[in-house]
């Protein structure tokens, strides 16, 4: 009997402990964290953005002054959990039948990922929207979504700047976890104005970022530790991380995709890019950056990038 009870006393142990662990991580890797440290403040480029994240951040630095000093206009939504997000905008050329809705990365910025985009964009004059993603920048939210509650504000936003900008075609350019967010809201009932999706190195699905990374970063092994660190997740930030899958929303997706992605990327292999992109059942289009580690596409294959986008949204835009 007293050897039954210290073996029960043992296992509780363990499972508070795994517990304490998992819910660590939550708030390591989901929580909220405004104004995380980034080399535009002096720290380093993550590893993990080699070999083209030192080259990446001086590249775009300055271009972000010059963006931030744009005259927005700016717009909100509530979300279906009732959380407040927010989107800055800028209008078009007069007569532009074209917009644009910018989802940016993990604990990223529209600024960050998408500053560099701008002078593209803005000569094709076409309305460009930056949304906040949830627990990102003016939007509310204590947990990050990953993918798996940004679909579904996504749709919302789409609404919302469907009636902002009346008989337009829109298009979602996402970046990274933004990509991953705008792929796996390609199954949903979307606004009838949404006319494709442009994903730069999203993911299948923060399950199996969360595997590759757990064991990169922290050198621990997946299982347990992903499992224990979903099932706090489940609890506290309402979601499970295979919930939302982009190889499994492009099997089911209505809209064409432009797929890009570098042949370095470290956060989503060349691999996965290609799981992602086969899975695509309708039009789509792809680009493979030589050289191009995460998110570093545009810079590493400026003019080939642009000319896909500027291709793609005038293949696929609405018919005047």
């Amino acid at each position: 009997m007293k050897i039954a009870f210290i073996v029960v006393a043992v296992i509780c142990v363990i499972i508070t402990v795994l517990l304490g662990l998992g819910y660590a991580f939550v708030c390591l890797i989901l929580k909220r964290e405004d104004n995380p440290p980034t080399p535009e403040t002096g720290a380093e480029s993550s590893e993990l953005l080699e070999p083209t994240g030192k080259a990446l951040w001086a590249y775009n630095i300055p271009k972000f002054a010059p963006f931030r000093e744009l005259p927005f206009e700016s717009t909100e939504i509530i979300s279906s959990d009732g959380l407040r997000l927010h989107a800055d905008y800028i209008r078009g050329a007069e007569g532009t039948d074209v917009t644009v809705i910018f989802c940016h990365g993990y604990k990223s910025c529209c600024v960050h990922d998408f500053a560099a985009m701008y002078e593209f964009y803005n000569g094709l004059g076409f309305n460009l929207v930056y949304p906040d993603m949830r627990a990102h920048g003016k939007s509310e939210g204590k947990y990050i979504g990953f993918g798996a509650l940004d679909r579904f504000d996504i749709k919302l936003w789409c609404d919302k700047i469907a009636e902002l900008f009346p008989d337009t075609s829109i298009f979602l350019h996402g970046m990274s976890m933004g990509a991953a967010s705008a792929m796996q809201c390609a199954d949903l009932e979307l606004n009838p104005a949404v006319c494709g999706i442009i994903a730069d190195c999203g993911f299948a699905s923060a399950n199996e970022v969360f595997r590759n990374l757990i064991g990169k970063v922290y050198h621990l092994p997946a299982t347990p530790f992903v499992d224990i660190i979903e099932l706090v997740s489940c609890t506290v930030a309402g979601y499970g991380f295979s919930d939302a899958d982009s190889v499994k929303s492009m099997e089911r997706s209505r809209l064409p995709l432009a797929y890009i992605c570098g042949d370095c990327d470290r956060y989503v292999p060349l691999e996965t890019a290609m799981r992602i992109y086969n899975a695509c059942v309708q039009d789509k289009a792809l680009l493979i950056a030589e050289g191009a580690g995460h998110a570093a596409s545009f810079m590493c294959e400026n003019e080939k990038y642009k000319k896909l986008i500027e291709g793609f949204i005038n293949k696929h835009k609405k018919e005047d």
